[in-house]
Protein backbone atom coordinates (compact mmCIF):
# COMPACT_ATOMS: atom_id res chain seq x y z
CA UNK A 1 0.00 0.00 0.00
CA UNK A 2 1.24 3.43 -0.87
CA UNK A 3 -0.31 6.48 0.78
CA UNK A 4 0.24 9.80 -0.97
CA UNK A 5 -0.33 13.41 0.01
CA UNK A 6 0.13 13.01 3.75
CA UNK A 7 0.20 16.54 5.16
CA UNK A 8 3.66 17.54 6.37
CA UNK A 9 2.47 18.31 9.90
CA UNK A 10 0.79 14.89 10.19
CA UNK A 11 3.91 13.10 8.95
CA UNK A 12 6.10 15.10 11.34
CA UNK A 13 3.88 14.21 14.33
CA UNK A 14 3.83 10.56 13.28
CA UNK A 15 7.63 10.49 13.07
CA UNK A 16 7.95 12.16 16.49
CA UNK A 17 5.50 9.73 18.08
CA UNK A 18 7.30 6.77 16.50
CA UNK A 19 10.66 7.99 17.76
CA UNK A 20 9.24 8.47 21.29
CA UNK A 21 7.74 4.97 21.23
CA UNK A 22 10.95 3.40 19.91
CA UNK A 23 9.20 2.26 16.75
CA UNK A 24 9.55 2.92 13.07
CA UNK A 25 7.20 5.39 11.45
CA UNK A 26 5.95 2.55 9.26
CA UNK A 27 5.15 0.37 12.30
CA UNK A 28 3.27 3.19 14.00
CA UNK A 29 1.30 3.83 10.79
CA UNK A 30 0.43 0.10 10.55
CA UNK A 31 -0.79 0.14 14.15
CA UNK A 32 -2.90 3.24 13.50
CA UNK A 33 -4.47 1.61 10.43
CA UNK A 34 -5.16 -1.61 12.35
CA UNK A 35 -6.76 0.38 15.16
CA UNK A 36 -8.94 2.30 12.72
CA UNK A 37 -10.02 -0.94 10.97
CA UNK A 38 -11.22 -2.65 14.16
CA UNK A 39 -14.87 -3.67 14.10
CA UNK A 40 -17.24 -1.39 15.97
CA UNK A 41 -18.96 -2.52 19.14
CA UNK A 42 -22.21 -2.75 17.17
CA UNK A 43 -20.59 -4.96 14.52
CA UNK A 44 -19.20 -7.29 17.19
CA UNK A 45 -22.62 -7.56 18.82
CA UNK A 46 -24.23 -8.31 15.43
CA UNK A 47 -21.67 -11.07 14.81
CA UNK A 48 -22.23 -12.53 18.27
CA UNK A 49 -26.01 -12.48 17.76
CA UNK A 50 -25.62 -14.24 14.40
CA UNK A 51 -23.46 -16.96 15.99
CA UNK A 52 -25.88 -17.31 18.89
CA UNK A 53 -28.83 -17.63 16.49
CA UNK A 54 -27.13 -20.30 14.39
CA UNK A 55 -25.84 -22.30 17.37
CA UNK A 56 -27.62 -25.17 19.07
CA UNK A 57 -28.60 -24.47 22.67
CA UNK A 58 -26.59 -26.45 25.20
CA UNK A 59 -27.71 -26.56 28.81
CA UNK A 60 -25.38 -26.31 31.77
CA UNK A 61 -26.24 -29.88 32.68
CA UNK A 62 -25.21 -31.08 29.21
CA UNK A 63 -21.85 -29.37 29.65
CA UNK A 64 -21.34 -30.96 33.08
CA UNK A 65 -22.29 -34.40 31.71
CA UNK A 66 -19.82 -34.02 28.82
CA UNK A 67 -16.99 -33.02 31.18
CA UNK A 68 -17.71 -36.01 33.43
CA UNK A 69 -17.85 -38.36 30.42
CA UNK A 70 -14.52 -37.00 29.19
CA UNK A 71 -12.93 -37.41 32.64
CA UNK A 72 -14.23 -40.98 32.90
CA UNK A 73 -12.81 -41.83 29.46
CA UNK A 74 -9.40 -40.42 30.35
CA UNK A 75 -9.18 -41.74 33.92
CA UNK A 76 -5.64 -42.85 34.70
CA UNK A 77 -4.25 -41.32 31.53
CA UNK A 78 -1.46 -38.76 31.89
CA UNK A 79 -1.33 -36.27 29.00
CA UNK A 80 2.20 -35.90 27.72
CA UNK A 81 3.39 -39.06 29.46
CA UNK A 82 1.11 -41.53 27.69
CA UNK A 83 1.51 -40.05 24.22
CA UNK A 84 3.23 -42.24 21.65
CA UNK A 85 5.18 -39.29 20.16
Amino acid sequence: MLIRNIPDDVLLRLKEQARSAGKSTEQLAREALADKARPSREEIIRRMDAIRTSSKHVSGQQIIDEIRRDRDNNLGRHPGLDDDN
